[in-house]
């Protein structure tokens, strides 16, 4: 029974998919046995997702294989002969869409991308197809429940910030449009310098010359219902308090601005529309106890893991928090 071997080195696509905000390399082995091939994938400081998964797409003998990556060390299927070479696509999915994040070819395997993934998407489509449900017949139509609703906690309003000494509530997370100060007066002219940031943000347009930056822990875009339920207060919180751009180095689609007290407001983007709500507080030692269930520890850059802050994300669609496990 003849064994064969092969090993294909990852390359990074697009950025923001590692925990340290390094390049994201990595490798997959390949050993087949007779019918059985055992797929090895090793990825170096790939980061955990909150939702969504990740997937490769291995190109093998001219067959597309998916494998749905669960944390386990190998992945068994039956193919063809892999001495001629395979080609393997990892893929970060969530609802229905595929963002590309690293890949690598060896052999005769092709070495584009491109042809993985639409193969891959165009699966995924057929599945989504068949996995639709059936309408309900009128006499079984779905009933309202209080569950659907989405949470919403109450944000604090700007003529209460956040002060030393005060007991800090993480429920009341700021998450109004920062980005938005007064833009126009009521004979629709513009008010003042932020007016062309508010409107990039009511577009939809980039609010980051860099389209490709994604954070790690993202969440596909929804319909903004927390958002829109206190963007009037932030906006004003927004314009009343000073700029801060200690955390741009780690996410460029961010403005943040310093409340009294020393707490940041801010706002991270994704796409030019508004994804996390957050409130951070600089790291100096423990985390404060009414921020410890929710926060997450951020590096203040790229190159330091000691000096950061602590941060409490919430979703922009639902208020909801997003918690990040660091194992």
């Amino acid at each position: 029974m003849p064994f064969e071997k092969r090993v294909c080195v990852l390359k990074q696509i697009k950025r923001g998919f590692t925990a340290d905000g390094s390049a994201l390399s990595g490798a997959v082995y390949c050993e087949r046995l007779g019918e059985e091939v055992t797929v090895m994938p090793r990825m170096l400081g790939i980061a955990p997702v909150k939702e969504g998964h990740y997937a490769i797409a291995l190109w093998i003998a001219g067959g597309l294989y998916v494998l749905d990556l669960d944390g386990r060390s190998d992945y068994k299927l039956t193919a063809p002969s892999v001495k001629a070479g395979i080609a393997v696509l990892l893929l970060f999915v969530r609802g229905g869409e595929a963002s590309p994040v690293a890949f690598g070819s060896c052999g005769t395997a092709p070495s584009a991308y491109e042809p993985l993934l639409a193969e891959f998407l165009a699966r995924e489509k057929t599945e989504r197809k068949k996995k639709a449900p059936m309408p309900l017949p009128p006499t079984e139509l779905p009933t309202f429940s209080p569950n659907n609703v989405p949470r919403a906690p109450v944000p604090p309003l700007p003529e209460e910030p956040f002060r030393e000494g005060e007991k800090y509530d993480d429920e009341a997370i700021a998450t109004e449009n920062f980005y938005r100060e007064r833009a126009v007066h009521d004979d629709g002219q513009a008010q003042d310098a932020g007016a062309g940031a508010a409107i990039q943000a009511e577009t939809g347009a980039s609010a980051c010359a860099d389209g490709e930056a994604v954070h790690p822990f993202r969440l596909a875009a929804g319909g903004l219902t927390y958002y829109h339920t206190v963007r009037g207060r932030l906006s004003e919180a927004f314009s009343r308090f000073e700029r801060d751009t200690r955390l741009n180095a780690v996410f460029p689609c961010s403005e943040w601005v310093k409340a009294e007290g020393g707490a940041l407001l801010g706002i991270v983007y994704e796409g030019g529309l508004p994804r996390y709500l957050c409130v951070a507080v600089e790291a100096n030692g423990d985390p404060p106890a009414e921020m410890k269930e929710h926060c997450q520890f951020v590096p203040e850059g790229p190159l330091s893991d000691m000096v950061g802050f602590y941060v409490v994300f919430q979703s922009a669609d639902t208020g909801e928090y997003v918690t990040v496990s660091n194992s």
